[in-house]
Formats: structure tokens, sequence, C-alpha cells
């Protein structure tokens, strides 16, 4: 699984004192940006070909504070034709526990002829190279 360290912004803190629900989906995008880098190989910017996110579902088990050290663990629990199912995990990098937990659908899409398309061999078997977790 990819690690990611988030940095909590003054912005991402909503009147409640805590990390607002909304912004914890920004940080497991960042997440799946890493993964795709850093596995796939992919840049962070799509010009031609990427991924469109088609389905999230998002557990909060906790609330974030500012001073959380906080980071995200990102995998890959499943593959398809044109689809791949990241699982990921919000956690307090200090103690353990579990913020928030994801799982997210991203489609293979190409954005010059706006469709889907089939998971290209590379990525396929450098996903299936670093190997399936499920968190």
């Amino acid at each position: 699984m990819i690690i990611t360290n988030i940095q909590i912004r003054f912005a991402d803190i909503d009147i409640l004192g805590h990390v607002n629900n909304v912004n914890l989906q920004h940080f497991f995008d960042q997440g799946k940006i890493d993964y795709f880098r850093e596995v796939v190989g992919l840049p962070s910017a799509w010009h031609k070909v990427g991924f469109v996110q088609a389905r999230t579902e998002t557990e909060f088990l906790a609330q974030v504070f500012p001073d959380d050290k906080i980071c995200v663990r990102t995998g890959i629990c499943k593959l398809g034709n044109k689809s791949l199912t990241f699982n990921q995990q919000i956690y307090n990098a200090i103690t353990g526990e579990i913020k928030a937990a994801s799982t997210a659908v991203n489609v293979a899409f190409d954005f010059e002829r706006q469709q889907s398309i089939a998971l290209t061999d590379a990525w396929r078997q450098a996903i299936e190279a670093y190997g399936l977790e499920v968190l």
C-alpha cells in the first residue's frame, strides 16, 4: 500500500474546530494521486488518458483535529476491465486510530474522445506487480 503524509491546513478546519468531512475527500484524492504516480507511473495531470472517479463510499469514524498527525493508506483491492477499486484509510500516524475509511471506483478514461477505455496492459501489470490489497 502507498502511505501519504497529510499536512492539515488552516482552511481545512471548520467552525466546530475539526477538519471538515469534505476535506477528508481531498486527502483521499491525494492518496490516489500518489498511488497513480508511484505504482502506475501516471503523472498527476492527465490530458489524454487517465481516470475519472465513478463512485465513492466513505465511513467517518472519528474526528480529525488540527494537531493530529495523519496519513492516508491507499491500495487497490479489485481490477475490472475498465475500472479499479481503491481501499483507503485516513489514520492518526501516532496512535494508529483510523479516522475515516473509503472505497472508490475509478474508471479509465480517454479525455480526448470523452469515453471510458479498457485498462492498458501496462497499468494492469504495474498494479498486479505491486499487489492487490484489502484494508
